[in-house]
């Protein structure tokens, strides 16, 4: 993987007017764009080129003045040197960085990052250089066209069914696909219909076998308890047994029918609890 060549292009667009004379032939020859060529001349020759010397300068003298002069007790000249050389190290650091992130702006900017690439071979070519730069920027624009836009779409490999292209053919999308009956196995079917046998069986089991046989149970835990209040409820509710003359014919019936389940209810707690 080559390199940035961050060097060369300091070195070689030294000046605007010399960015200008070697980037013209590219511009009159229509490989770059006129927006690319006036981005190029004014940003390469700038003044990033000298921000690592520029922060290690700064950062160096500031850290000398202040522990040697503005710090009480002052440093001793070789703790000032150390500290010194540590702050122009980080300084040249931080200016390489910022250097960096300035070209990367600079290659985000430009309308053909490719086309650019081999206009700066092309001048690596003019001023007689032997090895090519081995180097393209960052191709960005390209990368948001996709693939199929350059014709690198992958094919679909013989007798294998592209449902994209066969609905593209037919005129009609991946939604009008109808949709086919989805049956289970017989092993599945017959496994399900056993199951369900099973659970009707269980639940039949675990029911009581008639209502008299609930009656019973419960007249068998609660015998001796409820006795008093079964018969205030009995004659509670023969008292009132005599129908309103208002009620409809049926009343009587309904009457006579709870007065039977009630004798039926005190005989079965009677044998019960006997």
């Amino acid at each position: 993987m080559s390199t940035y060549p961050i060097q060369w292009l300091d070195t070689t667009f030294n000046s605007p007017s010399r960015a200008q004379e070697l980037l013209r032939p590219d511009l009159e020859s229509g490989l770059i764009t006129p927006h690319d060529y006036q981005l190029a001349t004014t940003f390469l020759p700038g003044s990033h080129r000298y921000w690592p010397h520029m922060y290690a300068a700064v950062g160096s003298g500031m850290t000398a003045g202040y522990v040697r002069y503005l710090r009480r007790p002052p440093m001793s000249l070789g703790r000032t040197t150390l500290l010194a050389t540590v702050s122009g190290f980080f300084g040249a650091v931080y200016g390489q960085i910022c250097r960096a992130e300035a070209h990367f702006a600079f290659s985000e900017m430009l309308d053909d990052p490719v086309a650019f690439s081999q206009a700066l071979e092309n001048v690596n070519k003019r001023m007689g250089g032997v090895r090519p730069l081995g180097w393209t920027l960052a191709r960005a624009k390209e990368v948001k066209h996709g693939e199929g836009v350059h014709g690198n779409a992958p094919r679909p490999a013989e007798g294998q069914w592209a449902p994209d292209a066969e609905g593209a053919e037919m005129g009609v999308g991946s939604a009008a696909v109808p949709s086919r009956p989805v049956s289970l196995p017989e092993e599945c079917t017959s496994s399900f219909n056993a199951s369900a046998y099973v659970v009707n069986v269980a639940m039949t089991n675990a029911s009581p076998s008639s209502r008299w046989d609930a009656i019973r149970t419960a007249n068998a835990r609660n015998a001796g308890q409820t006795s008093s209040w079964d018969a205030l409820r009995q004659s509670h509710e023969r008292a009132r047994v005599p129908s309103n003359p208002d009620r409809p014919p049926e009343e009587p019936d309904r009457a006579r029918e709870q007065a039977e389940f009630d004798a039926l209810l005190e005989a079965e707690r009677k044998l019960g609890s006997g």
